[in-house]
């Protein structure tokens, strides 16, 4: 059913999630994560560099998603993982690059040029043809998801896929984008290390950072908070200027509903910031 409602078709008989529903829900949903508190913030610890290697993941991708159930999942080509309170689950699904789910739970991602969903028998299955391999994917506001990378000219492309196959082309730009968010009234960008707000198929600088090249962003759904990242520091934007939240503690950002979750795919390290409206 909720494939369906991304494949624009009538019938919706038949079809439901299994990776939120079944597999997510035998894992770690009655783990505990491991936790400490700060002075203005707590952080908890999803994943760590002990846990991860007694789980055998090896190098992870920098991508990283959230089920509607809580549950965090990280990989690579060769597999996908449930984390959280030091434990850690395969889920069976390989041959993803960059992949998210929707807020019904359906599992979407990039395989090669194709964007594909994860159907009800756990089969990967093609949905659109992509412009160009290596795509990132990234979940945007509400129901809508971002997708962004290079195309054969050398050109970055940023769109927007919303259900019913529904394909809009938000941006093309020569400069290279590294990351993107979608809130309730703006679609937001990190290009050549600053941060840029996407208006009418142009870019506005928003805020940048002169001492740290930003490469990550992630945004509350209102925009009353925006994120970014230089892979080694968290900036809160505040009056249109980066201004420090941690130091030594960076990578790629979720936001995920009440909490920022900072993922180091080198370390590796999955955190979760909570408290940081």
């Amino acid at each position: 059913m909720r494939a369906m409602k991304w494949l624009g078709f009538l019938v919706v008989v038949g079809l439901a999630v299994l990776m939120a529903r079944s597999m997510l829900n035998r894992s770690t949903r009655h783990t505990t994560e491991q936790s400490k508190t700060l002075p203005t913030r707590e952080i908890q610890v999803v994943l760590n560099p002990v846990s991860a290697k007694a789980a055998k993941l090896g190098p992870l991708d920098h991508c990283v998603a959230v089920t509607p159930d809580g549950i965090a999942v990280v990989g690579n080509v060769k597999g996908l993982w449930l984390v959280g309170g030091g434990q850690s689950r395969a889920t069976g699904v390989s041959g993803l690059g960059c992949f998210t789910f929707t807020p019904e739970g359906l599992l979407m991602g990039v395989r090669g040029r194709q964007l594909v969903y994860l159907d009800a028998r756990g089969q990967l299955k093609p949905l659109l043809r992509l412009p160009s391999t290596g795509m990132t994917l990234v979940p945007g506001f509400q129901d809508s998801l971002l997708l962004f990378g290079r195309d054969d000219k050398g050109i970055w492309d940023l769109y927007t896929i919303r259900p019913g196959r529904r394909v809009s082309l938000l941006l093309r730009s020569p400069r290279p984008i590294t990351a993107a968010a979608e809130t309730a009234n703006h679609t937001l960008v990190v290009m050549d290390g600053a941060l840029f707000i996407v208006e009418n198929g142009k870019v506005r600088l928003l805020a940048g950072e002169p001492k740290a090249k930003l490469t990550a962003l992630a945004a509350d759904p209102a925009g009353n908070a925006i994120f970014v990242s230089d892979g080694r520091h968290i900036f809160r934007i505040e009056h249109g200027r980066p201004v420090v939240m941690t130091d030594d503690l960076g990578g790629t950002l979720r936001w995920q509903g009440g909490g920022l979750l900072v993922f180091d795919p080198r370390r590796p390290l999955l955190v979760r910031l909570v408290g940081v409206e």
